[in-house]
């Protein structure tokens, strides 16, 4: 077939030559332009316009998180300080931590928990999970292993929010 192809080129006159070659230069621009500068030409001033709507939308992102990380932080309105200690009471119980639970006081937001003997891995999970229902933070945690393995005692220290306007 290539044979073929250079015989039949051979038989051309330079003038043929010429042209043969001046529209495979024409076709193969023509083809180039279609299959790669084209597309992205189109996918670009697609992209511009819609770049301003993903900026407002990522704006408005960020604005809802913010506002999310703020009302995170605040504890509801109908939590008083007794409801939390009445919280924190209850979930040690519903933990399995009651007998474990050495002391629980409240001094104004701030309330002490001692802990003896209980199972890091679990305790840890009942934290976690009262610290996102309750909305307190850790003031202070002091941490010391017990008798077995994997077993501690426990000093925390919770401290409840700040309210707006206080």
């Amino acid at each position: 077939m290539i044979e073929t192809l250079l015989r039949h080129w051979g038989s051309l006159a330079s003038r043929e030559r010429r042209m043969v070659l001046g529209a495979f230069v024409v076709i193969t621009i023509a083809l180039l332009y279609l299959l790669a500068f084209e597309p992205a030409w189109k996918a670009n001033r697609k992209l511009a316009a819609e770049l301003p709507v993903l900026r407002a939308q990522a704006a408005q992102l960020g604005a809802l998180a913010s506002e999310a990380r703020r009302l995170s932080a605040v504890p509801r309105a109908s939590e008083s300080a007794q409801a939390l200690q009445a919280a924190l009471s209850a979930s040690t119980q519903a933990a399995g931590f009651g007998a474990a639970l050495a002391e629980l006081k409240r001094d104004g937001a701030l309330f002490e928990l001692r802990f003896a003997g209980v199972p890091h891995e679990a305790w840890l999970l009942w934290l976690d999970a009262t610290l996102r229902q309750t909305r307190l933070r850790v003031l202070d945690l002091s941490i010391v292993r017990a008798g077995g393995p994997g077993v501690v005692d426990v000093k925390l220290v919770l401290e409840s929010p700040a309210r707006p306007g206080r």
